[in-house]
């Protein structure tokens, strides 16, 4: 049975702790921002359905990103093992990588999405479209820090 030192997956869990909060606190300000944008174009419903929107599409992605939640927490307590060789240890980097990747591409999506998205002069749902893609990429955020916390916990307390 290995021996695992999982110091650095813990102080990992910290920091995702921390950026939790900090995605938590840049919800509730862009909530706030978005509420008084519909307020003033005299729209105030669109901001109940941004959020509905938002809560079903990141439904919607709460199983990948779980399951990459999964697959991450598991890399990772295989790299706190003591002694692994450093063939595994390529294996692991490589892993990493893959699911480094994925998440990248997740983040690039959004990002272009809103990027690409038109100004509120040329399109009256702009605002809405461009709501509804942000909650959704933070709470999308959220819900695979809060996986990857319960899978690596998970997984620490197997091991041991």
């Amino acid at each position: 049975m290995p021996v695992f030192d999982f110091k650095r997956l813990k102080r990992t869990l910290m920091i995702y702790r921390v950026v939790q909060a900090m995605l938590v606190g840049l919800l509730l300000f862009m909530a706030y921002n978005f509420q008084q944008l519909f307020a003033l174009l005299g729209r105030p419903e669109r901001f109940m359905t941004s959020i509905i929107s938002a809560i079903v599409c990141q439904l919607i992605l709460v199983y990948p990103v779980y399951r990459l939640a999964w697959r991450d927490a598991g890399i990772e307590v295989e790299g706190c093992a003591v002694g692994i060789s450093t063939e595994q240890l390529a294996a692991l980097r490589k892993k990493r990588l893959l699911g480094d990747l994925w998440k990248f591409c997740v983040v690039a999506f959004f990002v272009t999405f809103v990027a690409l998205a038109p100004d509120v002069k040329k399109a009256a749902v702009a605002p809405l479209v461009l709501s509804i893609t942000i909650f959704a990429f933070l709470l999308t955020c959220l819900t695979y820090f809060q996986c990857f916390n319960f899978s690596a916990k998970k997984r620490m307390k197997d091991a041991v």
